[in-house]
């Protein structure tokens, strides 16, 4: 009798930013995605409402909408490659203040 098993790994994907000036967790730094010119980014509140969008992730956030402050909470995100093959990613990315 023989039998198969697929097994996914996934890399350690940060999900938490402290914007505290601290220099520690200041910004949300995703790995590897500078292998990734044309991705894009988008980060949306609670109530759906686009609050960072990035095509190209040249600058990190920093937890802020139009230089304002956002409050403590988690936010959800949708990173699309655009890549064939490549697996777009979305989950949740927190603010602790």
């Amino acid at each position: 009798m023989t039998d198969s098993l697929f097994v996914r790994v996934f890399r350690e994907f940060p999900n938490t930013i402290t914007p505290d000036n601290d220099g520690v967790n200041d910004v949300w730094n995703i790995p590897g995605i500078d292998q990734f010119p044309d991705v894009e980014v988008a980060i949306f509140n609670r109530w759906g409402n686009e609050i960072f969008s990035s095509k190209g992730y040249r600058e990190p956030w920093d937890g802020r909408r139009n230089g304002e402050d956002l409050p403590a909470g988690s936010y959800y995100y949708i990173i699309d490659y655009k890549q064939d093959g490549k697996e777009n990613l979305n989950g949740t990315v927190n603010i602790i203040r």
